[in-house]
């Protein structure tokens, strides 16, 4: 008897510890808050590529080209690609067009923009970008006008599209200008001599990351 009362007390009290959560748990203490990265972004001016292209033949095709001088100021860092950019004004040299072709360029230079006023320079501010949308205003031939474009964002790659409309500008004189000059070249096999008013326009630039 005494045996059995033995056994019965050592199950009860088996039975107790195992309730009563008898096995203790081993508690994490190492902390599982992931690390975050920051990353600022900031101008690089030697990246910055500007690409135009003019359409000719009523077809429209078009004659791309850019500028070899162009200024940027008034850029700041940030944590954001495209804040870096917002409140840039830029300049860009009319004389240094160019269209990779070495009797086309004087040709630009003399007979389009020598017939705007303030012939030597476009100058320009982003002005804000919402959404991928940028409004950037243009300064030329004596008028500023707002003009909208689409924003990109590749990695820290940042760039606008856009087009400007040179009859906006008050400007279709030296359409007129630069295509009696260039008639030859202008006339497709429809036999009509067509420069387009309008031109697009693409900027690029691959702005520095730093990241900690």
């Amino acid at each position: 008897m005494k045996s059995m009362k033995t056994l019965s007390i050592a199950l009860l009290s088996a039975a107790f510890l195992i309730s009563c959560g008898g096995e203790t748990k081993k508690e994490n203490t190492e902390s599982t808050e992931a690390v975050k990265e920051t990353c600022v972004y900031s101008y690089v001016s030697d990246s910055t590529t500007l690409k135009w292209t003019a359409f000719k033949f009523t077809r429209r095709a078009g004659v791309s080209g850019t500028f070899n001088r162009i200024a940027v100021n008034n850029v700041k860092s940030a944590d954001n690609p495209v804040d870096v950019l917002v409140g840039a004004d830029f300049s860009i040299y009319t004389p240094s067009v160019n269209s990779g072709d070495a009797e086309r360029d004087p040709k630009l230079v003399e007979f389009f923009f020598k017939k705007l006023a303030n012939t030597e320079t476009i100058t320009g501010k982003i002005v804000s970008v919402n959404e991928g949308e940028a409004v950037v205003t243009i300064a030329m031939n004596g008028k500023s006008v707002d003009v909208v474009g689409k924003v990109t964002v590749d990695g820290n790659k940042v760039s606008l599209a856009t087009s400007v409309d040179m009859a906006d500008f008050n400007g279709l004189d030296a359409i007129v200008s630069l295509n009696e000059v260039c008639s030859a070249k202008h006339t497709d096999e429809d036999g009509e001599s067509k420069l387009w008013p309008d031109i697009d326009i693409v900027v690029s630039t691959v702005l520095k990351k730093e990241c900690k």
